[in-house]
């Protein structure tokens, strides 16, 4: 059971289930839950030596999670991905990555062969992944990384 546009509404049905059902998987001792988010935005700024520069920001929306345990683990996913940094010549953001939405399920089983399956599905209203890589992304991700490391490494003081 996964989360696409195209059936949301028998998942939802079949999460909610019936009372029978309810029933039948606590005396199996089935972990089933499901739970959804409206979004979640990351912001990641430099603030390395007292100047707070925005560096990267990515935003998950619409995440849709269902996960069962009985005999195997199966966690599905439904999400909506876009992603964007802070271009500091033109003083603004772009993106990196655009909208997408993504189903990810992800199965894991003792006794199944592979025994942890990973699929990633794209949405039919969006077929294609589009990442936009830029020099300037590059640039800003390679400058961050080394401001990173030049603060996060021990100074000759400190040995």
């Amino acid at each position: 059971m996964c989360i696409r546009d195209r059936d949301k509404t028998k998942v939802k049905q079949s999460i909610q289930g019936s009372a029978k059902t309810q029933q039948e998987a606590e005396t199996q001792n089935e972990l089933i839950v499901n739970t959804f988010f409206s979004g979640v935005q990351i912001v990641v700024v430099n603030d390395a030596g007292g100047a707070y520069a925005p560096v990267l920001e990515v935003s998950i929306s619409e995440l849709d999670l269902f996960l069962t345990q009985l005999d195997s683990i199966k966690l599905c996913a439904g999400l909506t991905l876009e992603g964007s940094y802070y271009n500091l010549i033109a003083s603004r953001w772009e993106p990196f990555l655009e909208e997408n939405s993504l189903t990810i399920t992800v199965q894991s089983s003792e006794v199944s062969s592979p025994r942890t399956l990973i699929q990633i599905e794209m949405n039919q209203n969006t077929p294609v992944l589009n990442l936009n890589i830029s020099e300037e992304l590059i640039l800003t991700i390679v400058n961050t990384m080394k401001t990173c490391l030049l603060y996060t490494s021990p100074s000759p003081r400190d040995s």
